[in-house]
């Protein structure tokens, strides 16, 4: 079926104009009123809501980005400058467009705002791309295995609904590593777009850190664990899968919301959601690898990038870096990049050259021609952007050793427990990056300490702002 033999034509032109930013607002505005467990949303309440929570975004609504060819003239003359006139038409507009019908109470002649099952989809999609950032992580695996183990101990009524749920948290979980893969890489490309360190630290640590890693990789290594929790949710299916008198209940219950009577189909569909649960579990190692793969990439790409941002290199290789940098920069700026060309073509010098030998100083004077040699390739300057950047992270990849970056940390702590990292001496750039990396390093079994963020507020240390963070020594470490 075609999305727009459901959808009216028109129902996203209210995002095409100036006006999208207040037209988004005013939806989210009444998604909210939805989740306040308001059935029926009357339509001056609606109105209401506009004026109180939206005030400021409504008054700069601009009539001339609307199309108005459709008005007549006893509505232009509704179109006044006032809050409450903005409010009313973005509602009525709202209506046109399909994202609202209202509906009147034929006693009453109360207006109700009415969403389409559509509408509502949309709303909820809205709402939790910009929604809260501090959701809560969802224990698919854990709560997979507990309620299949509940089940297992103590066989009911609720069976079937167990494996349902069972099967819907294992679809949702394959959804949410895929997300988190493809999450990691669109820093990752960001990563190469970035020129600046501060952005670099900001994106890691306050976006990806807080957002992707800490709320979803973390958990999965640890409370959530696929490793964990894998072998006892493959082995209860297993056991039910085998176990005749549990699939007859499971089937059993399946009859009474199945929209088939036929047990073989019933049963084939039990015995289907069984094996996409197992062999989920059994090939998930290698999606949660290449997570793995990713996370670490991006983690020692970040720590890389802001070395080579840092770069205090003086010598011609050192300003060649320097020149490629503010081209990447401005790669895709025509008129920038063009100056940036033709300085660098004015700054060419080509002269004739001679050359002196040890026959040079000694009489007879020979003078010998310099055999033409195979020109050297002009690389193509893409290419040697790259190939500066991949010399660079390899000749640092190894300086950034485990031993040394734990070593930092253990002189850091000395003989102390805990150890804010206010205390924590940074005299050069060199003992910032080892901080860095040993944050990151907190989630290793060899490491020696856990982190405590103690809250979101920024602290200084010397010359750097740093998270508040405190370090703890593990026992027996």
């Amino acid at each position: 079926m075609n999305l727009f033999d459901i959808v009216p034509l028109n129902y996203f032109s209210i995002f095409q104009g100036k006006n999208r930013q207040i037209y988004a607002e005013s939806l989210l505005i009444l998604y909210e009123l939805l989740q306040n467990d308001e059935a029926l949303i009357n339509k001056d309440d609606f109105l209401k809501a506009l004026k109180d929570k939206g005030a400021a975004l409504i008054n700069k609504f601009d009539y001339k980005e609307e199309d108005l060819n459709d008005l007549t003239d006893d509505d232009s003359q509704f179109m006044a400058e006032t809050l409450n006139s903005k409010a009313s038409f973005i509602i009525r507009r709202l209506q046109e467009t399909g994202w609202i019908d209202v509906s009147m109470d034929p006693d009453t002649f109360e207006e109700t705002v009415v969403l389409p099952q559509y509408t509502i989809v949309y709303l909820r999609a809205i709402n939790e791309i910009i929604g809260d950032e501090t959701a809560p992580y969802l224990s698919l695996v854990h709560s997979t295995y507990s309620e299949l183990k509940l089940e297992d101990e103590s066989p009911d009524e609720l069976l079937f609904a167990t494996l349902l749920r069972s099967y819907e948290n294992t679809k949702k979980l394959k959804v949410e590593l895929i997300t988190l893969v493809h999450s990691i890489r669109i820093f990752q490309n960001k990563l190469g777009k970035t020129f600046d360190t501060n952005n670099v630290l900001h994106s890691y640590f306050d976006v990806y850190k807080s957002k992707i890693s800490d709320r979803y990789y973390h958990p999965l290594k640890t409370f959530d664990s696929v490793a964990k929790f894998k072998r006892p949710i493959i082995r209860i299916l297993e056991r039910w899968l085998q176990d005749k008198s549990i699939r007859e209940k499971m089937m059993a219950q399946s009859a009474i919301i199945s929209a088939t009577n036929d047990k073989r189909e019933i049963e084939k569909d039990i015995i289907s959601k069984i094996n996409y649960i197992t062999d989920t579990y059994e090939t998930i190692n290698d999606l949660i690898s290449s997570i793995d793969k990713e996370n670490s990439v991006y983690t020692k790409s970040s720590a890389n990038k802001i070395l080579y941002l840092n770069n205090s290199d003086r010598t011609i290789k050192g300003h060649l870096e320097n020149i490629f940098k503010y081209y990447g920069k401005n790669i895709n700026d025509g008129r920038n990049l063009s100056k940036i060309l033709s300085n660098m073509q004015d700054a060419s010098y080509f002269d004739d050259q001679g050359y002196i030998s040890s026959e040079s100083v000694s009489l007879p004077l020979l003078r010998r021609m310099k055999l033409e040699g195979e020109p050297l390739e002009i690389v193509d300057f893409d290419v040697a952007n790259d190939v500066i950047m991949e010399n660079f992270l390899r000749e640092t990849s190894d300086i950034y050793t485990d031993e040394r970056i734990y070593g930092f940390m253990q002189k850091a702590f000395g003989s102390d427990k805990d150890l804010k990292i206010i205390d924590i001496p940074l005299p050069t750039f060199e003992a910032f990056i080892c901080l860095i990396l040993a944050t990151i390093k907190k989630d290793d079994e060899s490491c020696f300490y856990t982190v405590e963020i103690v809250d979101d507020i920024k602290i200084r240390n010397g010359d750097y702002i740093v998270p508040n963070l405190i370090f703890h020594r593990k026992e027996n470490a």
